[in-house]
């Protein structure tokens, strides 16, 4: 199931937002669809439950529900627990550069390999390294 089956298809105004040019296409070749009714979806559910899931799959993420309100959210009010919930600075996106490449599988596991490394001893490494032969 896809999400878009859930929530919708995105605006026009959201998809010209995608930078991907492959993905903004993609987008607009989606039927349009107005989504479900989540109250109908998840009859008998907890309603507080519902609304928190209807404030976290949307789209856009200027009117997405944030992870500090998510966590004041009526729902969390049982799991909110404010001296555990640290937060921090926003990712990079330096971080999400790997994104903009599209790579073959070998090449995908040599990059994955390469960044298991960057938390392991030389130990580590070198038994690894005689394993793989």
């Amino acid at each position: 199931m896809m999400i878009t089956e859930l929530v919708g298809k995105p605006s026009e105004a959201l998809i010209d937002q995608v930078e991907d040019n492959d993905n903004r296409a993609f987008m607009r070749t989606l039927p349009a669809r107005s989504g479900k009714d989540f109250n109908e979806l998840f009859r008998g559910a907890n309603e507080e439950a519902i609304d928190l899931l209807k404030k976290m799959l949307v789209f856009d993420p200027a009117r997405r529900i944030t992870i500090n309100e998510a966590l004041q959210h009526p729902y969390m009010s049982r799991l909110h627990m404010e001296e555990d919930e640290l937060t921090g600075e926003p990712v990079s996106n330096y971080d999400f550069d790997f994104e903009l490449f599209s790579l073959k599988i070998p090449e995908f596991k040599e990059l994955l390999y390469e960044e298991i490394k960057l938390y392991q001893t030389d130990e580590d490494k070198a038994e690894y390294e005689q394993k793989k032969l």
